[in-house]
Order: structure tokens, then C-alpha cells, then sequence
């Protein structure tokens, strides 16, 4: 009994990981938070995410999204361009802009409104694979207070 346990227990580990191992070269990189106030409402949350292009393997696909929590908030998405190429692919409900080695979007945000902007990141260098560059949140509430977040 416990020899055909361990073998359906074999089994359905090694699926899981062999769907782990195929999927690892789609996937890069993600990163989120979650914050909340002391009562353990929601504040904010955003998640960043890195897929490499399927139709062209020298870009990486980002995703970011940010749900607004239940004040009005404005955010700006920062990406830095030092060695890569920013295009954006949706920045919906965004303003997007440059200046020297930054791109951005920026929002005004209602309580609740969640945005997502996705954007396609290559190399300058032709031979070098895309790679994440550092970005920042910068997030103001109603008083003007600006929090600044930083994204590996």
C-alpha cells in the first residue's frame, strides 16, 4: 500500500514540477505588495511582471498594474532607460512621457480604480539580451505627501 502511495505521490510532484521547468523560460520576474492601514484596509497594491515576447525573443513584456485603495491618490510608474528601449503597448487610463533615461505614465486615481500598463523592453545592444532596468512608484495622497517605491 505505501510503495503505490509513493508512486502517485511521485507522480504528481514530478507533473508539477516539470510544469514549473516549461514555464521558467517564459517567465522572469515578478514583484508586488500588498499595503493596508491599521484597520487592514486596502491602501494600495501593485505587481510587476516580466514575460519574454513570444513573437520576438529580443523583447521582454511587462505588465504593471496598480488598484487604488479607498482614497483618491495619483501614482506616476517610472521605468529607467539607461541601456534599453521602452515601447508602450497599453497605457490606458495613463499619461505617458519622457525625459533624459525615463520613461513614464502618470494617473490620477479614484478610490477602488485599478490601471494596467503594459509595455515591451528591449537592449540597446543588439548582441545582449532585455533585461530589467530599476523603475519607482512615486505615489501622492490629497495632502501632497509623496511615497517613492522602488522596483528591482
Amino acid at each position: 500500500m505505501s510503495t503505490i502511495f509513493f508512486i502517485l505521490f511521485y507522480h504528481k510532484m514530478m507533473k508539477k514540477w516539470l510544469f514549473l521547468i516549461l514555464l521558467c523560460p517564459f517567465f522572469c520576474l515578478a514583484q508586488s505588495d500588498r499595503v493596508v492601514d491599521e484597520k487592514g484596509g486596502l491602501l494600495y497594491q501593485y505587481e510587476r511582471t516580466y514575460v519574454k515576447n513570444p513573437t520576438n525573443s529580443a523583447e521582454l513584456l511587462v505588465t504593471f498594474t496598480f488598484t487604488n485603495g479607498k482614497n483618491q491618490r495619483a501614482i506616476s510608474f517610472r521605468q529607467e532607460t539607461l541601456e534599453t528601449v521602452l515601447r508602450w503597448v497599453d497605457s490606458t487610463d495613463g499619461n505617458p512621457g519622457h525625459e533624459e533615461a525615463v520613461e513614464f505614465v502618470t494617473a490620477n486615481l479614484a478610490p477602488n480604480q485599478t490601471v494596467t500598463w503594459k509595455y515591451a523592453v528591449s537592449t540597446r545592444k543588439k548582441t545582449a539580451p532585455a533585461a530589467p532596468e530599476k523603475a519607482a512608484i512615486l505615489i501622492m495622497n490629497r495632502d501632497y505627501q509623496v511615497e517613492k517605491i522602488w522596483l528591482e
